[in-house]
């Protein structure tokens, strides 16, 4: 789809990890690690403070599946310090709350087809499927789609559903590197949708981790294998 010219609000969020809090993925997330994404905001209403503070509950999950290519998602917790900058906003001095997704998608009751992430007046991105989720729908629609992870959060006191899906370039072709984060309250109201992405520079250490881990176990295999194979046998003289 051709882009109309209009741009999407943009945060970049950098997360500082000072340790993770579980000791199975100590290898995954270390101390003094950097960690940073590109929130692109699907709708037609600028991110609030509570949106952005609970996108960082995924970014380490986010990683774990740009490391590892699984769709799991597990909740990583970790300690560490949160930052978060505006890149772009096509609303930078509207205090008024603007129509979002008009209109309304209708309830989904089954697993519909790959569409378009649409938000209102803005153009999306170019070359970007996902799931269908609509303003309201039933969460078990929601859980019934492969494509989705999801799952409850809790954040703020507030308990909401988080929904992370895989996005594609074609009806066939995944895209990597791009995920696409939904938020919806208890009775199936839509809370928040964004697509995330991780910079060059994290992008970068994911495919070095990777590596160390495809070594590893190659290393690993090697060693079982010469562990199971029998002695040779020596020549007499």
């Amino acid at each position: 789809m051709a882009s109309t010219g209009l741009r999407r609000e943009k945060h970049l969020l950098t997360l500082g990890i000072c340790c993770s809090l579980d000791r199975r993925y100590g290898r995954l997330v270390r101390p003094m690690q950097i960690l940073q994404i590109i929130a692109t905001n699907l709708r037609n209403r600028p991110l609030s403070r509570s949106n952005i503070d609970s996108i960082y509950e995924s970014i380490p999950s986010l990683y774990h599946s740009l490391v590892t290519g699984s769709k799991d998602f597990p909740l990583i917790p970790v300690k560490g310090l949160y930052i978060s900058r505006l890149m772009f906003t096509p609303f930078p001095h509207s205090r008024h709350s603007q129509r979002e997704n008009a209109p309304p998608s209708p309830l989904t009751e089954e697993p519909a087809s790959l569409v378009v992430p649409t938000a209102g007046s803005s153009s999306p991105p170019p070359n970007i499927l996902t799931p269908v989720l609509p303003e309201k729908t039933e969460i078990e629609a929601l859980k019934a789609d492969r494509r989705n992870c999801v799952r409850s959060l809790e954040f703020d006191g507030s308990t909401v559903t988080r929904v992370i899906s895989t996005v594609y370039r074609t009806e066939s072709a995944e895209l990597t590197n791009c995920w696409r984060v939904t938020d919806y309250t208890a009775d199936g109201h839509l809370l928040m949708s964004v697509l995330c992405r991780f910079n060059k520079v994290s992008t970068k250490c994911a495919k070095t981790l990777k590596q160390g881990k495809r070594k590893d176990t190659e290393e690993e295999s090697s060693s079982s294998s010469s562990s199971l194979s029998p002695p040779k046998k020596r020549l007499r003289v």
